[in-house]
This record gives structure tokens, sequence and C-alpha cells, in this order.
């Protein structure tokens, strides 16, 4: 059992560390667009003339988030998946079944 642990552990640190160059790439890349740089009460009031509901009690990077993603966006949505979370649970499928045919299981 230890191996299998070892190889969950290493795999998810992969994960986390891709995942991680993948987020910076992709704030390089993104345009600004002043929002960090609004009060939190103004973000609010962003999310007001956008429709977006449930921003009460949001921080300021969730709001920030929320108006990033529009109102459509499932994922803004508080408790909602996070992008790339299908293709890291697809990732440790494929890995346990390959364990799991390792250890004869089916």
């Amino acid at each position: 059992m230890g191996r299998i642990a070892e190889a969950l552990r290493s795999n998810l640190r992969e994960l986390a560390q891709a995942d991680a160059r993948l987020l910076r790439e992709l704030d390089r890349a993104l345009p600004t667009d002043g929002l960090e740089g609004l009060t939190i009460k103004q973000l609010k009031e962003h999310c007001r003339q956008r429709g977006l509901k449930g921003t009460s009690g949001l921080r300021k990077a969730d709001l920030i988030s929320r108006l990033r993603a529009g109102p459509s966006t499932p994922a803004a949505l508080p408790g909602g998946k996070p992008a790339g979370l299908e293709a890291r649970l697809d990732r440790m499928e494929t890995l346990l079944l390959l364990i799991a045919a390792h250890l004869g299981v089916e």
C-alpha cells in the first residue's frame, strides 16, 4: 500500500504544480480590467448592475471572479467547480484504474 499512496501523492503534487504554472501563465496573458483597483462597495455595485445575485457576503477576490466570469458561468458561483477540476479528476481516475489493474481488481 505504501507504493500506491506514494504514487497518488506524487501525482497530486504534479497536478498542483501544473495547475500553479497554468494559473500564472493565464494571469500574465489576461488583460487587466482594473477591477483590483476598485473598492468592495464599487465591485458590489458592478455586480448589481450586471444582475449578479448572492454577492453580499463575498470577499473582494470572489467579487472580482464573479464579475470576470459573468452571470451564466456555474463555476463562478460559490461552491461551483473550479476550472480544470474535470481534467484533474479524469487523470486521477486513470491512475486509480491503472492501480486497480495492477492489483488485479476490477
